[in-house]
């Protein structure tokens, strides 16, 4: 018999000796039907003859789980409901223990997945990570907090993943090639950042890839299960790849120069040109534009800055409707801003917004600060749509290149700027003849 139905009870069969999901649902299927309004309570069996529904024998009973008193169900009715029930039965006949699978409620179909990707479901302390790796634990804490994790108010509580605790100790090799504390925190900020932003666009494509009408809580976990055993073994040498490239690259633009070997350290400020970009009315297009379309404007500016940023120009960073580009020399990131205006355009986006500035900043995990990175925001602010305005700062660094036209915009008070500053729209020669 495929199922059982004993008093109020609708009993599940949740493992099998082929983990079949197909014989799993025959099973459910027959109990509904049987007693289609009866609570559901989850009998871990095994099923060992080959067969249809009808003449499977049941054996080997491990455990008796009344999911419903754990509120595993809570909140979902009908299918939703069904689908949850059939989720967990499968999740505890693949050998997950019942307490993980209530840890997960949220999220309980990417077990398998998040199995893949190194989570075992130990958990383990602060302390017995700061004794293993020699991190001390006001370090650890900080480290913690710089990968987005939460604050460790018990030094001794096993609360937190030991496959989180692995990736954090690595910082022990920064700190033993002699990096300071303070840049080892910084450093571990800036990779959780830019791979944060890496495995949402990775979970998003893949969902993309792998959703079909109508998927069931079962469907998805085991395609985004197959696609991640395909995928762990590969994402390691990208993202290797992909970071030596980047190193190679910013060894190429900031070379040492022979005032730093005589110094023994990097200076403390650069004098460096610094251009803002953003979408004119981006909050009014806000207002008719649904979110995945504004999502869409935004993706293309970026898209467009990060084609002209070819070095020694190099792409600072993206937030929402804006770019920030930089470059120690002022004529290649004008170029750049200028190609960018014209990229823009071409690619259907509304006019831009663009203003630069040059001077002294400093340089802190990948983002630069300083009166430069300052100005250029208020430039650009100040801008009119389809311009590109410079202050004075950049039109004297740049020079008398013959390939660029300046009209003198006057002296303006910006906010947040001591002073008047004079400002410069400069269009392409070319453009103007």
């Amino acid at each position: 018999m495929p199922g059982m139905v004993v008093g109020p009870w609708r009993y599940l069969a949740c493992k099998y000796l082929t983990d079949s999901v197909a014989r799993f649902r025959m099973v459910r299927e027959w109990c509904s039907r049987s007693c289609p309004s009866a609570p559901v309570r989850l009998v871990v069996l095994r099923i060992d003859a080959v067969g249809d529904a009808s003449n499977s024998m049941f054996c080997d009973m491990a455990a008796d789980h009344d999911i419903e008193d754990f509120g595993m169900l809570d909140g979902l009715e009908g299918q939703a409901r069904e689908e949850r029930a059939d989720l967990i039965a499968w999740l505890i006949g693949k050998g997950y223990p019942l307490d993980e699978i209530r840890r997960s409620l949220a999220t309980p179909l990417l077990l398998p997945t998040n199995t893949i990707f190194g989570d075992d479901g130990t958990y383990v302390s602060a302390r017995e990570i700061s004794e293993s790796t020699g991190i001390e634990l006001d370090l650890l804490q900080r480290l913690y907090g710089a990968v987005g994790r939460p604050r460790i108010d018990d030094p001794d509580a096993a609360v937190l993943l030991r496959a989180d605790g692995k990736a954090i100790a690595g910082a022990k090799f920064f700190l033993d090639m002699g990096v300071d504390p303070d840049e080892t925190v910084a450093l571990m900020r800036v990779l959780i950042v830019g791979l944060g932003y890496a495995a949402a666009t990775m979970r998003d494509a893949a969902l993309n890839t792998l959703l079909r009408p109508g998927m069931s809580e079962i469907d998805l976990a085991q395609a985004v299960e197959e696609l991640a055993r395909r995928s762990a073994p590969q994402l390691g040498p990208l993202i290797e790849d992909l970071l030596f490239m980047q190193l190679r690259t910013s060894f190429e633009v900031e070379a040492v120069t022979a005032a730093e070997r005589a110094a023994g350290r990097l200076p403390g400020a650069h004098q460096v040109t610094v251009a803002f970009a953003d979408v004119a009315g981006f909050t009014r297009l806000g207002e008719v534009l649904s979110p995945v379309e504004l999502e869409r404007v935004a993706s293309r500016l970026a898209e467009s800055a990060q084609r002209v940023a070819v070095a020694p120009v190099r792409l600072v960073k993206s937030v929402g409707d804006a770019v920030m580009l930089m470059c120690f020399d002022p004529a290649p990131l004008l170029r750049a801003i200028l190609d960018l205006a014209d990229d823009a355009a071409a690619n259907g986006l509304p006019r831009l917004r663009i203003g630069m500035s040059s001077g002294l900043a400093i340089t802190r995990a990948g983002d630069w600060f300083g009166s430069p990175v300052n100005v250029a925001s208020r430039v650009t602010a100040a801008a009119r749509p389809g311009t590109v305005v410079v202050a004075e700062s950049t039109r004297e660094a740049v020079g008398d290149a013959s390939e660029f036209k300046w009209s003198s915009m006057g002296a303006r008070r910006l906010k947040g700027v001591s002073g008047k500053v004079k400002l410069f729209r400069v269009q392409r020669a070319r453009q103007v003849e």
